[in-house]
């Protein structure tokens, strides 16, 4: 009988393990790293039928913030340390009480407090050619203090975090998921769909789905450019 392969780290989860150990480093709890990217014109957005949200370019957690359910509700639009991120330069602490006078803000607030991310400093990196991104360690308690030998580390760490995730392709960006990702490498192993199949405890027609709909997200016309283009981007692994 078949085992599963085991896949090795790809570059979402190189980059969460380095997350981790600088969260850990400076002792806190977890953090995140976003890169927003460029924002569209509000009148650009305003013109569109249903009003389009707004997502992180790229969006990796660790400790706690849930990251499918931020892109879900479109929590970008009315995240307050998005927003002061932004157009910031140099880290700045923060506890979520600054903002409890924000409205607006009040839904992503209760989630980030229900996902443990109460207080923390935040380092900003403003990318001309890609637009602005930042790196988050957090607590959960509320306690907002920044040495300053602490703020220059923590900005030269969240730039080498952005340099790794920049020169990484985001398999998220694609819409792949990790089974499509899985069969992509597999078939890149040279697997037949019938053994991809077994590995995977998938059914053959199971495998040629997902090759389907990876092959789609890539603009690939066939598997075999599909598996190229995974591997070319370093989406996979070999």
């Amino acid at each position: 009988m078949a085992s599963r392969a085991s896949a090795p780290a790809g570059p979402l989860d190189v980059l969460r393990t380095d997350l981790a150990e600088l969260a850990r480093l400076n002792g806190f709890s977890g953090g995140f790293y976003m890169h927003i990217g460029h924002r569209r014109p509000i009148s650009e957005i305003q013109a569109e039928l249903p009003p389009l949200r707004q997502e992180p370019r790229q969006l990796v957690s660790t400790g706690g913030l849930d990251e499918t359910l931020y892109r879900r509700r479109g929590y970008l639009d009315l995240d307050p340390l998005a927003a002061r991120a932004a157009s910031g330069f140099t880290p700045f602490a923060w506890t979520l009480e600054e903002f409890a006078d924000d409205a607006k803000a009040r839904p992503v607030l209760r989630s980030l407090d229900a996902w443990g991310v109460r207080s923390g400093v935040i380092a900003p990196i403003q990318d001309y050619a890609g637009g602005p991104a930042f790196v988050t360690l957090f607590r959960g308690v509320a306690k907002a203090e920044l040495a300053e030998p602490a703020a220059a580390a923590l900005l030269l760490a969240a730039a080498r975090l952005h340099a790794t995730a920049r020169s990484a392709p985001d398999a998220q960006a694609k819409g792949l998921s990790q089974r499509e990702l899985e069969v992509l490498r597999l078939a890149a192993l040279g697997h037949t769909e019938q053994e991809a199949a077994a590995t995977l405890a998938l059914s053959r027609r199971g495998v040629q789905f997902h090759l389907a709909r990876a092959g789609e997200k890539l603009d690939a016309p066939n598997k075999t450019a599909a598996v190229a283009r995974a591997v070319s981007a370093g989406l996979i692994a070999l």
